[in-house]
């Protein structure tokens, strides 16, 4: 009699979980699948604005070649070529055309002969004509994406448009909305686009996958993608905190739960989440004195791998961060974890300074400083051991980021300007923040390394931090003949990069 209704009710409650777990996992399937398609709606979205802002300034450049009608290449005429070079982020060179061919450039002055422009791969409704891989005249070997207007040119890196993709997609970049459709970069298998018409923010269903598309408002480029080998579900958290929700809670409990867990997850909400769950880490990369490669100093970077044990791209979460409004946090968060990691070896070493990362929002927060203080006088340290490098692009209440600035280098702290030579390349920028150092950038660097030894890009960079009294530090060595080429420039530098070290954890910074 006992066991009959025992036995009733373990089956009931057997079967009442089991139908419940298969709900939940039918409703945490559809979740899991709608995460992953805003996911790739976020990184489309996030492409297409940089992507857009990169093809802004090379216009607004062909705009500003155009002003003035200099046919002559005079040294006032390469002058200005050149400060238009220095004033943006992404371009390489400028160029003067005349009947079709390049006769002046911002990289070697006049050219004799004048080489001719490549026919154009891409005609837009505006007169924009573009090439990809022109050789770049003067720089033996280098290619870059050519656009050019009337007689103006510009020559950018078009490897900034790739990067600008999320590694975990597989995309499409196209010219044009209606078919044909023009295919100008694909990663991953490539669909049938014969015959499609593309609609922003419509996706498309492609041999068998969902892609997202993505076009700019602005000019005749879209962007279609999709998760590069989306992840199971049945290895996705979500999914097994469903099935447990639905064999413990029954139906009505294992829908509850799904409903909870299952709501939207945007990388904003998973990089808090990141910040609280110890997938976030800061690794270091050493600073080395060029003279005597003496390391004294590191860089504090913020790295994340997801639950998946993939890497997300830095680019990617910091800009997210700053979009909605908590890059603060992020700043806090590397600064208590660079003092509890390093503060035995930086008491030790009372020279050595420690570089973050901070945006314009920090240094103008109000609550900004004292944090710190508050943060070192715990750890025993002096100010002087943490070092700031300002990397948000603002052009906006500089005479209050100026005081700011002030205020923070009275309290001991170094202020650098980071990507020296993109975002911050304006002489009158840097006059009126009065920081301590530029970190010339990496790519910049490169890109002027490449050239001849004539070239007299690099020295006025040089004169120009002499002059303002800044220090320097180059980014991106990997080769023992750019050390030695950067050494003879400027021999008081400092220098970061592979051919020193690449970004280590804490525990290995300071080894031998």
């Amino acid at each position: 009699m006992i066991r009959k209704p025992l036995a009733r009710t373990v089956i009931a409650m057997g079967c009442g979980a089991l139908i419940a777990c298969v709900l939940a996992l039918v409703v945490g399937d559809w979740t899991v699948r709608r995460q992953q398609q805003a996911d790739v709606a976020e990184m489309a979205d996030a492409y297409i604005d940089r992507a857009d802002r990169i093809s802004g300034e090379a216009i607004d450049a062909l705009a500003e070649i155009e002003r003035t009608s200099d046919t002559t290449c005079s040294d006032a005429e390469v002058s200005r070529l050149r400060r238009i070079v220095l004033t943006s982020r992404y371009l390489k060179s400028t160029s003067r055309l005349r009947n079709g061919a390049a006769f002046c450039s911002s990289t070697v002055g006049v050219i004799d002969p004048p080489v001719p422009v490549p026919p154009p791969e891409v005609l837009s409704d505006n007169g924009l004509n573009i090439s990809f891989k022109v050789p770049q005249v003067g720089v033996p070997g280098a290619n870059a994406m050519l656009m050019q207007r009337g007689d103006a040119a510009v020559s950018l890196n078009g490897q900034a448009y790739i990067e600008a993709v999320d590694p975990r997609l597989d995309y499409l970049i196209v010219s044009g909305r209606q078919a044909p459709l023009r295919v100008l970069r694909a990663v991953g298998p490539l669909p049938n686009l014969e015959g499609v018409q593309l609609l922003a923010d419509q996706p498309l269903h492609l041999s068998g996958r969902r892609y997202e598309v993505r076009c700019s408002p602005r000019y005749a480029s879209c962007l279609i993608a999709t998760l590069h080998q989306p992840p199971s579900i049945f290895h996705s958290p979500v999914i097994v905190e469903f099935g447990m929700f639905g064999l413990l809670m029954g139906l009505s409990g294992g829908f509850a739960a799904s409903v909870a867990i299952g709501r939207s997850r945007s990388l904003g909400k998973q990089l808090r989440v990141a910040m609280r769950s110890g997938q976030l880490k800061v690794v270091y990369q050493p600073i080395v004195r060029l003279s005597d490669r003496r390391q004294v100093g590191a860089e504090a970077l913020l790295r994340w791998t997801d639950p998946t044990g993939k890497p997300v791209s830095p680019d990617a979460f910091i800009a997210t961060a700053e979009n909605e409004g908590f890059i603060g946090q992020v700043t806090r968060f590397v600064v208590t974890r660079v003092l509890e990691e390093l503060h035995d070896e930086l008491r030790r070493r009372p020279d050595f300074q420690v570089t973050v990362n901070v945006a314009a929002s920090d240094i103008l927060d109000n609550a900004f400083a004292p944090f710190l203080s508050a943060r070192l006088q715990a750890a025993g340290l002096p100010p002087t051991c943490i070092g700031l490098e300002l990397t948000e692009r603002t052009t906006a209440n500089s005479r209050e980021l100026g005081k700011a600035i002030a205020r923070l280098r009275e309290a001991g702290h170094k202020v650098y300007i980071d990507d020296f030579g993109t975002d911050y390349s304006s002489l009158s920028y840097l006059s009126r923040l009065r920081v301590d150092a530029i970190k010339i950038n990496r790519a910049f660097m490169q890109a002027l390394h490449d050239q001849s030894d004539q070239d007299t890009i690099a020295p006025q960079i040089v004169a120009m931090a002499e002059v303002l009294g800044l220090s320097m530090v180059i980014e991106g060595i990997e080769e023992e003949q750019q050390a030695a080429y950067f050494l003879a420039l400027a021999p008081t530098a400092l220098a970061q990069g592979w051919l020193f070290s690449k970004p280590v954890e804490a525990g290995r910074l300071f080894a031998a």
